[in-house]
C-alpha cells in the first residue's frame, strides 16, 4: 500500500488536535509523504486555495463550519479531493451526509467512526482511486449507459461489502448481507443506487444481480474452504422476478461455485411489491421450492405490510430501521414492532432487526422475540477479509437458526 500514495496529498480537518494528530499519523503510517492538517472548515477552504488535496478526512461536527458546510463549499470547486468522513454522530445522520455527498456528486469512501483505527481506515483507503476526485462538469449519472455498465460487470467493477447479521441470544455470527460497491477506475465509488436504477432502465439488472450472487458465492465458497459456513443473503430488484430465465440463471451461478441454494438468502424490499403481484409469486415459489429462502426487506415501510407478508412465501422478515428505532421511544412504535415479530413468529418465519444502533435497542430487539439483529452496534459493513477475520472464534449460533 505505501507505493500507491506516495505521491499522493492528504488534508485533514477536525477542531480536535489530538484527532487531527492520530489521523495523520495513521496516513504517513499508510505511506501518504505528504499530509497536511485544518482545524477547521474555513482553515481547509484557505488550505485548498493555495495546495491541491487527493484526499480530505473531515470531521463532520466542528465549530464554525461544519463537515456539511465544508462538502457544499467544495463541491462547487472545478477539482475535488475524495472524502472520507469521521464522527461520532447517530447512524442516521452518517447515512443523511452520504446521500448528501451524492446529492453534490462528491466521491465519498465512506464514514469512519471516532476514535479513527487503523484497520477500518485501511480498508477505505484500498477504494481509493488515482483522480478519483471528479470535476464539477462530470456528473456520474452521465456514464452510467448500457455500455458502461456492461463493460463495468465484465471487468470486475462489482465489489462487495457484507454486514454481518448477529444471533441476538448467543452473539454468534448468523449470517451477512452482501452490499453493492460499484468501484470505477476514474470515477472511484459510484453510489449503488445509481448504479441498480441505471441497470433496471438499461435492461441489465438480471446481468448485475447475477453478477453479485455469481461474487457471493464464491466469497461463500472460501469462506466455507476456511471453515465458516454462514448465510449469505443479496437484495433482488423487483424486475429481477420478471426475467423469464432468472430462477435457472441464479441456480447456474451458485452451483458454478458448489453451492447449495439454501445457503442463500434474497432480499426483497416490500414497497415494490405492489405490482404484478401474480407474476412475483410465481418466481419467488420457484425460487423457494429450488432451496432459496426468501426475506421481505424494510417491513413497514409498505402500503400493505400484513397482506403481503401472508401471501409471499417468505421465509424471514425484516423490520425497517425506523421502528427499531421507534421502539424504545414510543409506546406507539414498540406495539408495532412487537405485533409484527409476533405475526411474523407465528407464521414461522425469523425475525431480523434491521439498523440497530444501540444497546437498547438490541435488547428490546430481544425481548420483544427478535432472533438477529443487524447495524453499526455490531458492525459496519466488512470487506471478506475482515469478515473471516471476525468469525474466526465466535460463539456458534445454536441449532434451528438459520
Amino acid at each position: 500500500m505505501p507505493d500507491r500514495f506516495a505521491n499522493l496529498r492528504a488534508l485533514v480537518v477536525d477542531d480536535d488536535p489530538l484527532m487531527t494528530e492520530l489521523i495523520a499519523m495513521l496516513l504517513r503510517d499508510c505511506g501518504f509523504a505528504q499530509v497536511d492538517i485544518a482545524d477547521g472548515g474555513q482553515a481547509a477552504l484557505a488550505h485548498l486555495s493555495r495546495h491541491t488535496a487527493d484526499l480530505l478526512i473531515c470531521d463532520l461536527n466542528m465549530p464554525g463550519m461544519d463537515g456539511v458546510q465544508l462538502m457544499s463549499r467544495i463541491a462547487a470547486l472545478e477539482q475535488r479531493p475524495a472524502f472520507i468522513l469521521v464522527s461520532g454522530e447517530h447512524s442516521r445522520i452518517l447515512d443523511s451526509s452520504r446521500q448528501f455527498a451524492e446529492a453534490k456528486q462528491l466521491t465519498l469512501l465512506g464514514v469512519l467512526r471516532k476514535p479513527v483505527a487503523r484497520e477500518p481506515l485501511v480498508s477505505l483507503l484500498d477504494l481509493y482511486r488515482p483522480g478519483i476526485g471528479r470535476p464539477r462538469a462530470e456528473p456520474v449519472r452521465a456514464v452510467l449507459d448500457a455500455a458502461y455498465l456492461r463493460k463495468g460487470i465484465e471487468d470486475g467493477a462489482v465489489r462487495l461489502l457484507y454486514q454481518p447479521k448477529m444471533e441476538l441470544r448467543s452473539g454468534g455470527l448468523a449470517g451477512v448481507e452482501a452490499l453493492l460497491h460499484w468501484t470505477d477506475p476514474a470515477f472511484g465509488i459510484v453510489p449503488s443506487t445509481q448504479v441498480v436504477d441505471a441497470a433496471e432502465k438499461c435492461g441489465l439488472i438480471d446481468e448485475l444481480t447475477l453478477a453479485v450472487l455469481s461474487r457471493t458465492a464464491r466469497d461463500r465458497r472460501t469462506a466455507a474452504d476456511r471453515g465458516v459456513f454462514l448465510d449469505f443473503a443479496i437484495n433482488v430488484s423487483l424486475k429481477n422476478l420478471h426475467g423469464p430465465d432468472i430462477v435457472e440463471r441464479m441456480l447456474d451461478a451458485v452451483a458454478t461455485e458448489l453451492g447449495e441454494p439454501s445457503d442463500f438468502t434474497l432480499e426483497i424490499t416490500e414497497t415494490h411489491l405492489v405490482d404484478d403481484l401474480a407474476k412475483i409469486l410465481e418466481t419467488l415459489l420457484r425460487l423457494r421450492l429450488s432451496g432459496f429462502k426468501i426475506s421481505l426487506d424494510d417491513y413497514g415501510t409498505g402500503a400493505s405490510s400484513m397482506q403481503l407478508l401472508s401471501q409471499l412465501p417468505s421465509t424471514e422478515l425484516k423490520i425497517d430501521r425506523s421502528f427499531v428505532s421507534a421502539a424504545p421511544k414510543s409506546k406507539q412504535g414498540r406495539a408495532f414492532m412487537q405485533s409484527a415479530v409476533e405475526l411474523a413468529l407465528q407464521m414461522g418465519q425469523s425475525v431480523v432487526a434491521e439498523g440497530i444502533e444501540t444497546e437498547e435497542e438490541r435488547a428490546l430487539a430481544l425481548e420483544l422475540g427478535c432472533q438477529i439483529g443487524q447495524g453499526y452496534l455490531f458492525s459496519r459493513p466488512l470487506p471478506l477479509k475482515e469478515l473471516l477475520e471476525m468469525a474466526t472464534g465466535m460463539p456458534p449460533v445454536p441449532d434451528g437458526m438459520p
